[in-house]
């Protein structure tokens, strides 16, 4: 696996997948204060994050397979490895703040969580 002599397209690459973990995390944490919807938005925000991964991914197939197969499948596996550790890192941090997110949803509405039982 080599990925020597591309490093602006694999810095790309990285940012790429960087603010798809971004924008994936700001569309949960704003859908989950706006619906108090917690599980279904943290999958719809999975999604958001598989998507752009795959867009990242076809960008760096258009760039890397007419220069080396090794380049490609060097990027392929530093992509999947980030895919793993982002999806991780959102469902986690998602998670984490769940209560908080949940907290400004009942201000927001103007409900307490014992009127929702």
């Amino acid at each position: 696996m080599t990925l020597e002599g591309s490093s602006p397209a694999i810095i790309i690459f990285i940012i790429a997948i960087v603010m798809a973990l971004a924008v994936s995390y700001l569309y949960g944490w704003k859908m989950i204060e706006m619906t108090g919807w917690f599980g279904s938005q943290v999958f719809v925000a999975g999604f958001i994050n598989l998507f752009l991964w795959v867009c990242a991914i076809f960008g760096w197939f258009l760039y890397s397979w007419g220069i080396n197969e090794e380049l490609f499948f060097g990027g392929l596996v530093l992509g999947a490895i980030l895919l793993v550790v982002s999806e991780a890192a959102l469902i986690i941090t998602l998670f984490v703040r769940r209560d908080k997110l949940m907290e400004a949803y009942h201000k927001q509405t103007g409900t307490s969580v014992s009127e929702q039982e």
